[in-house]
């Protein structure tokens, strides 16, 4: 399954980048991977394309602590964590 989806940021894409290339481990184990990230020009949301392999897996990136912190402490407003849409057919240049 792939979903589009986007949160606010207060500390900038990279510091956003570096921390989900440090949790990206626990991430590929989940069976979760982000194919795609941008930020819009005022920088303050992320958007991303994500492929989840167990959708219940997903809930990690709310619920287990130790991601949570990371991702909060790298200025991800968790809150404002929404998912547009559920991807069904896609295109990849």
């Amino acid at each position: 399954m792939k979903f589009l989806s986007t949160f606010k940021i207060t500390k900038g894409f990279d510091a956003w980048f570096k921390m989900y290339k440090e949790i990206e481990p626990d991430l590929n184990e989940l069976g979760t991977k982000i194919l795609w990230a941008g930020t819009n020009s005022d920088k303050p949301k992320v958007y991303d394309v994500t492929k989840v392999k167990d959708p219940s897996k997903f809930e990690v990136l709310t619920k287990r602590e130790d991601i949570t912190k990371k991702r909060s402490d790298a200025g991800v407003e968790l809150e404002n964590q929404e998912v547009i849409e559920t991807i069904s057919k896609d295109y990849w240049e």
